[in-house]
């Protein structure tokens, strides 16, 4: 079966994107929020529908390299699948760790972390490239759009208050 690098990307994405909002169905509302335009499910349901969209264009319409038609093993074998699983990795450990040790130093080392498993080796560039970023993220959440960020355990383990 011949079949195009991009378009099997696409075949992904939709598969992805049908699933994501199967699941944007199954999230919760609470009893306020049911009636409201913009609700939890809102943006789930944004992506979920422009995945679907995009991805629906890219097979459908006629690809940019017609004459370059490769196997799918062809079309996976030039990827480099380490640091995808390392990256992968990171995302799990991010995931159990935030709870953790809370939302702005799990996201510092996962952005760290990321940027490390890219290539990138300069210890100034990586802090630079995370801390800041994280920092701005975090004061847009909770200071700008009023969204409250549980700050882990750890703050509470060592007493911290609120």
């Amino acid at each position: 079966m011949n079949v195009n690098m991009e378009k099997m990307g696409a075949l992904f994405i939709l598969a992805f994107s049908i699933a994501y909002g199967i699941y944007a169905f199954k999230i919760p509302l609470i009893f306020l929020s049911r009636e409201e335009t913009l609700n939890a499910r809102t943006m789930p349901y944004a992506l979920s529908i422009a995945g679907i969209v995009i991805s629906l264009l890219i097979i459908i319409l006629p690809g940019f390299d017609k004459d370059k038609v490769t196997t799918v093993r062809e079309a996976l074998s030039g990827l480099d699948w380490r640091r995808t699983a390392w990256l992968t990795g990171l995302m799990l450990v991010y995931s159990l760790s935030m709870p953790w040790v809370g939302f702005v130093i799990a996201s510092i080392f996962f952005m760290a972390g990321g940027v490390m498993i890219l290539g990138e080796r300069n210890f100034k560039v990586i802090l630079i490239a995370s801390v800041p970023l994280v920092v701005v993220l975090w004061f847009l959440l909770t200071k700008v759009l009023g969204m409250y960020i549980a700050p882990g355990e750890l703050f509470y383990i060592l007493g911290g208050t609120e």
